[in-house]
């Protein structure tokens, strides 16, 4: 179990630290950005508030969590927190899919405050707050590719 725990937090590091190495930082600017940018930005900014999730979790930075947790809950909220958001960022043949978006968002929400309500929990050992919060954020690893698959059609 916590080999299967390290092995899938290794690849999300792996991929976060690709994709905002592979990103060049945007320069704002008071163009309209098209849909797909929009996308795209909301996309690795959710990606490196999850990476900053997975780093504390390892070296058991509570402070670190829960700012990652209320970043990622902003961020997700503004790009799939609602259908109309959603369908208006996606490409035209994909927005029938938005349905999927809005569920995987639903249950990465679940996942954040468990991860959030595990971490305040002053009653509950240090083991059990790690594995709760492991898990947690596995589910959400878990919605985020189960969605970016479902929705992209790779």
């Amino acid at each position: 179990m916590i080999k299967k725990i390290l092995i899938s937090g290794l690849l999300s590091v792996c991929v976060a630290s690709s994709l905002s190495a592979a990103e060049p930082k945007a320069v704002e600017s008071k163009v309209v950005k098209p849909k797909a940018v929009e996308l795209k930005e909301g996309m690795n900014a959710m990606s490196g508030s999850l990476y900053d999730l997975q780093r504390s979790l390892l070296t058991n930075d509570k402070k670190v969590a829960l700012s990652a947790t209320k970043k990622l809950r902003t961020q997700l909220d503004s790009v799939i927190g609602n259908e109309k958001t959603i369908k208006a960022l996606l490409p035209e043949e994909v927005k029938h899919k938005s349905s999927i978006a809005i569920n995987s968002a639903h249950l990465i929400e679940k996942a954040i405050t468990k991860i959030e309500k595990t971490l305040n929990d002053r009653t509950m050992n240090a083991i059990n707050k790690q594995m709760r919060t492991q898990k947690a954020y596995l589910a959400i690893q878990t919605q985020c590719f189960r969605c970016h698959n479902l929705v992209r059609d790779w």
